[in-house]
């Protein structure tokens, strides 16, 4: 069993600011910072961090060294990642406020360069007991998911960014993983969390969703229950990356078989260290800090909804 991840891979170039730059205006940040990022790279990272064994499909330009090398450090897998000599690594520019908010601008560059080639590579040595984790920030996104209609493997779908990429039919997905605003968007419906779990299901009765509720918590449901899981309470320093967290831990957890409500634990606690801490990549939390976290809230679980 193993997870792989086909994504992004970027370089984040953060600017922590007074508030966000308005139309005209010139800012001078207060800090400025790079660090490793992309949400395909974020999440390797939390995957592999969880302990789960994971190899990562992505792609780089020459200035990618710094992603390469922490993929590495995080004990992910680097054998499907290729260096594009003719493209720039792809780029996040950052801005970070003092209510711990922030926005992105992103620049694709090599991300955007994936061919159905590429993925072919990397299926064909997936197994039906395998996870394949996937975002929206690469190109060619319909030509992976008709591929991976035709592979008997768990298809775990972070869809952000939300774009008219985003293939129309989305059976070939296990498990979708979203926030409110990204699944308001797929459904072209609003409500609350559990209206919307119910009308992904209705949609897709074999698939299972994951939604994201920031400090609210979690919500997880499948045909046959609903399960709402607490936030953990932090002080929150920065919430770049903290879905990526998440994510990865969830599918790490689930590769390893644990079970649903396990993950979700898992999952809600890794991203909830993440937050404390600046950075993406650089924010997640090793496995022994999770379940220090966990140990130390043991009253936090899962609560069944219906």
């Amino acid at each position: 069993m193993a997870v792989y991840v086909i994504g992004s891979m970027n370089i984040d170039m953060f600017f922590d600011v007074e508030h966000f730059v308005r139309p005209k205006e010139t800012l001078m940040p207060i800090h400025t910072e790079v660090l490793p990022g992309g949400k395909g790279l974020n999440q390797a990272c939390a995957c592999a961090k969880g302990k789960a064994k994971t190899w990562m499909a992505g792609k780089t330009g020459p200035d990618g060294q710094l992603l390469l090398d922490t993929l590495h450090t995080a004990g992910v897998n680097t054998s499907f990642v290729q260096v594009e000599k003719n493209s720039l690594s792809g780029r996040a520019i950052i801005q970070r406020d003092q209510m711990a908010e922030n926005c992105i601008l992103l620049d694709p560059g090599a991300n955007h360069t994936f061919e159905k080639e590429d993925f072919e590579r990397v299926l064909e040595h997936v197994g039906p007991k395998d996870i394949v984790l996937i975002q929206n920030e690469i190109s060619n996104l319909e030509e992976l998911t008709q591929l991976l209609k035709k592979k008997d493997c768990f298809v775990v779908f972070n869809p952000a960014p939300v774009t008219k990429d985003i293939p129309a039919d989305l059976s070939f997905v296990s498990c979708l993983v979203v926030n409110e605003v990204e699944v308001e968007e797929l459904l072209k419906k609003t409500g609350v969390p559990e209206f919307l779990c119910k009308e992904w299901l209705k949609k897709y009765p074999e698939s299972s969703i994951v939604l994201t509720l920031s400090s609210a918590g979690s919500m997880y449901a499948d045909k046959e229950r609903i399960l709402f899981m607490p936030a953990f309470k932090v002080d929150v320093k920065d919430t770049t990356g903290a879905g990526d967290t998440y994510t990865g831990f969830f599918c790490a957890m689930l590769d390893q078989e644990y079970t649903v409500e396990e993950a979700l634990r898992y999952a809600s606690a890794a991203s909830a260290i993440a937050v404390t801490m600046p950075g993406a990549a650089s924010s997640i939390p090793e496995l022994d800090a999770v379940k220090e976290k966990i140990a130390q809230n043991p009253d936090i679980c899962p609560i069944r909804q219906n």
